[in-house]
């Protein structure tokens, strides 16, 4: 019995945004990559579509065999191995269910993955999914009534002065809604977004990675929300937290 081995990822800018989808997969010693995009989705649909899409490759031309699937979405992956109830996306875990039925003598092992870590092959399907988000062309904004003073918030649904926040790892400028704290739109890097948005410099790429280890190692459970939580804190927040966790002998 061979083993082919998988890995998904989904992406989303903004939730709900333009959202990509992504896989790789090594199957008798060949590699395929399934990728694709949608207008208006969420990060968890993307993720699952992932795997769906998956699913439906190994029920055309795997069988009798035995896959390891990998996904850093701990939600998705503790719903599939716990048989958590499917509170939200019916209609994808409905096409999930369909898939699975489809498969012909395959067995599937369902893994989480730290997301943004040390593994290749996770961090390339996360760049896949990222960049096909980025091919759906954005829906035109309403623009506010001073546009100079404002963005809008389709979550409130009007015109917000928007925090704007400096993402250090990728150079862009974040903006999320001071009322409702959701995302809205990487701004455009004009010399005043610039300046203001390196007033709140975002935690970087290393420091989450320190800061998930430490949570870690304490026990902590860190879900896909709480990644999305720490993921705005600030890179002073982020190194406070860090700093409190050494200790000197």
């Amino acid at each position: 019995m061979g083993n082919t081995i998988v890995y998904t990822d989904g992406s989303c800018l903004g939730n709900p945004g333009p959202g990509g989808w992504a896989a790789i997969i090594r199957h008798e010693g060949k590699e395929y990559i399934l990728k694709g995009n949608q207008k208006d989705t969420t990060n968890n649909r993307m993720e699952l579509t992932a795997i769906i899409e998956a699913v439906i490759w190994l029920a055309e031309h795997v069988h009798d065999q035995k896959v390891d699937l990998y996904s850093d979405s701990s939600l998705l992956i503790n719903s599939i191995n716990e048989d958590w109830k499917r509170k939200a996306n019916r209609d994808l875990w409905e096409a999930f269910d369909r898939a699975i039925k489809r498969l012909n003598g395959v067995h599937i092992s369902w893994h989480w993955v730290k997301g943004h870590a040390d593994d290749s092959l996770n961090n390339r399907v996360d760049k896949l999914a990222v960049r096909e988000s980025k091919k759906v062309p954005h829906s035109a904004p309403i623009t506010p009534s001073h546009p100079k003073d404002g963005f809008y918030c389709g979550h409130c649904k009007k015109n917000v002065s928007g925090v704007l926040s400096w993402m250090p790892d990728s150079q862009m400028i974040r903006v999320d809604c001071e009322q409702c704290g959701n995302y809205i739109m990487f701004a455009e890097k004009t010399k005043e977004h610039i300046a203001k948005a390196k007033k709140r410099i975002l935690i970087s790429k290393k420091q989450l990675e320190k800061v998930l280890n430490i949570k870690e190692n304490r026990g902590e459970t860190v879900t896909d929300r709480d990644q999305k939580e720490i993921k705005k804190w600030t890179r002073k927040k982020a190194q406070d937290f860090i700093d409190s966790e050494q200790t000197l002998f």
